[in-house]
């Protein structure tokens, strides 16, 4: 007597007998699934089809087998491999799109917060974050965020926050702002804060800018909007740039924002970062034009801060002309 394999063979670790006393015939069901592709581990609604049982079952099959140490957290299989295939080559998970991630029905919303007790607390403290109850959709959308993009549960809150703090409320533009983080390869709590810190700060800053510049509401170029992020990176805080806001309205007569990024770059370039290096700076150069340049050449229509402004707007000019 043998067994007839066929064309295609599922390889189970042995230590699955260990469990079979304990095991439902649904998670057997779904063991055998995830043998044969284990993508299926993030794809609850199509391995609870295949599996013939609800969703909150599957995904409560998954979390025994991982608990049984046959499935690991990410969804590689235990060694020995379930199958030679996923062994040679782990499965990736893919970031899933709005239209392509399951829509699930009130009663299955309903079984998944009934079998996981860590979903129903994570929706009771993004309820009070937005400070509103959520409906079947929204929900649908939190799960998705937690399942397909791969987002923990900190890191989540940690989005829903800030998202209230900048005005968005909509978890349907949350949830296209999370699609972001992930792409840039942010789905944990640590690379959420720093990113956060880093939007939070620049969206402060943007504020003070637009004020000390008179641009009311418009929206920033994306010129603009890079020198303003280049600022920021060279650490440069809303009093150096009203330096240089200074200096360009003195020398222009109108607020610059491309004229003060030509003094800021060249005061970062210089090392100077703090306002008292860049007095000192400044001082350093009048004094060795003072030193260089014969006064009695120049005539007293024409001092040394006159001379500086003509080099610097000379400067900024032939510049302005490159990037046209």
């Amino acid at each position: 007597m043998k067994l007839n394999f066929g064309q295609e063979v599922l390889v189970l670790p042995a230590s699955v007998l260990s469990h079979l006393d304990a095991a439902t015939p649904e998670q057997l069901r779904v063991l055998l699934w995830l043998a044969s592709d284990l993508s299926l581990i993030s794809k609850h609604k199509q391995l609870a089809k295949l599996a013939g049982c609800d969703v909150a079952s599957a995904r409560g099959a998954v979390d025994f087998w991982c608990a049984c140490g046959l499935v690991g957290e990410s969804g590689e299989a235990s060694v020995p491999a379930m199958s030679t295939a996923v062994a040679e080559a782990p499965v990736k998970k893919k970031l899933q799109r709005a239209d392509e991630l399951p829509n699930y029905t009130s009663t299955e919303l309903a079984e998944l917060l009934e079998a996981r007790a860590g979903v129903r607390i994570l929706i009771d403290e993004a309820q009070q974050i937005l400070g509103k109850m959520f409906n079947p959709n929204d929900v649908n959308i939190m799960v998705g965020m937690l399942d397909y993009l791969g987002m923990n549960e900190e890191c989540i809150l940690l989005l829903l926050a800030h998202c209230k703090k900048i005005g968005k409320s909509n978890l349907r533009a949350i949830e296209k702002y999370a699609y972001a983080m992930v792409d840039k390869g942010i789905n944990d709590a640590e690379t959420m804060e720093e990113e956060i810190c880093r939007v939070e700060a620049m969206h402060t800053f943007e504020g003070e800018v637009r004020a000390l510049f008179g641009m009311k509401s418009r929206a920033l170029t994306s010129k603009e909007s890079k020198m303003l992020a280049s600022w920021l990176s060279f650490g440069y805080d809303i009093n150096i740039v009203r330096m240089a806001y200074e200096i360009t309205v003195n020398a222009t007569g109108e607020a610059s924002v491309a004229y003060a990024n030509a003094i800021l770059e060249k005061w970062n370039a210089n090392g100077w970062k703090t306002a008292s290096e860049i007095e000192a700076g400044m001082t350093a150069e009048r004094e060795k034009r003072e030193g260089t340049v014969n006064k009695k050449e120049l005539g007293n229509s024409f001092d040394t801060d006159d001379f500086f402004e003509a080099a610097l707007q000379r400067g900024f000019r032939e510049r302005s002309r490159s990037e046209e």
